[in-house]
C-alpha cells in the first residue's frame, strides 16, 4: 500500500541530506482535506511525515485512485492528480524549483521519484484494467490479499492486517460503493475467511482461501 519502500524521512537524519531538510516546511492538514486539486497553480514537492493521503483523478461522479501516501514518501503537485487527507497528516512541503536545485545531490531522493512515476503509471494501469475486465468483489478481494502479504503480522491463527482504513475509504480505493463493500466483507466474514477486528483492522484467518476467492473469479 506504500507508494515507495524507501522512508525519505530517514535520509533527513544524514549529514547528506540535513541540509536539503532545511528546505522544507511543515503543515498540517485534517482529514479529508482536499490539499491539491489540477487546477491549483501551485508546485510543489512534498514528503509525507505522518499520516496518510490519497491521490486520485476524479471525471464527473467518478473517482479513480492511483495511490495511496504514507510516512516517508514522497510526490509532486506537478500532475493532473487530485490529492486528499485520509487522516490528519503532516507534510513537509517545498517548491519545486528548490527541490531541483538540491535534489541532484542526494540520489537517492532522484531514484525515490522514479520510483513513485512507475508506481503511478503501474497503478493507472492496474486502475485501468480492474474497472475495465474485473468486478467490485474481486478488486476488494485482490485489495485485501495484497494488503495481507504486503503488511499483515501472522500470530493469533492468522493474519493481522491494520489496513488504516474505514469503509469508505476502501471504497474509494477499490472503485465502488459503500454498501458493496460491507456486503462483500461480510460474506468474507460468514465464510470463516476473514475476521473484522475493529473498523479499521481485520485477520485473515484463511489466506489461503481468501487468495483462492480471487483465483475463482
Amino acid at each position: 500500500m506504500k507508494l515507495i519502500s524507501v522512508n525519505l524521512l530517514r535520509l533527513f537524519e544524514t549529514t547528506e541530506g540535513a541540509d536539503l531538510g532545511k528546505e522544507f516546511r511543515s503543515r498540517l492538514f485534517p482529514r479529508k482535506a482536499l490539499i491539491y486539486s489540477p487546477s491549483d497553480e501551485v508546485d510543489r514537492v512534498f514528503i509525507v511525515k505522518r499520516g496518510r493521503l490519497r491521490v486520485y483523478l476524479s471525471y464527473g461522479d467518478r473517482e479513480f485512485t492511483l495511490a495511496l501516501l504514507e510516512a516517508g514518501d514522497i510526490f509532486s503537485t506537478h500532475t493532473r492528480a487530485f490529492v486528499q487527507t485520509l487522516q490528519e497528516t503532516e507534510l513537509l512541503v517545498t517548491d519545486t524549483a528548490t527541490f531541483q536545485k538540491r535534489v541532484s545531490e542526494i540520489p537517492e531522493v532522484s531514484q525515490a521519484m522514479v520510483k513513485v512515476l512507475g508506481e503511478l503509471l503501474k497503478n493507472s494501469l492496474s486502475t485501468i484494467e480492474g474497472l475495465v475486465f474485473k468486478d467490485a468483489r474481486l478488486r476488494l478481494i485482490e485489495f485485501l490479499a495484497t494488503a495481507a502479504a504486503d503488511r499483515g503480522k501472522p500470530g493469533n491463527g492468522g493474519i493481522t492486517v491494520e489496513l488504516g482504513l474505514n469503509t469508505e475509504d476502501i471504497a474509494l480505493l477499490v472503485g465502488t460503493t459503500r454498501q458493496t463493500i460491507s456486503t462483500i466483507m461480510n460474506d468474507l466474514i460468514k465464510a470463516g475467511i476473514i475476521e473484522k477486528i475493529d473498523r479499521q483492522t481485520i485477520c485473515v484467518r484463511r489466506f489461503d482461501e481468501l487468495t483462492a476467492w480471487k483465483d475463482s473469479l
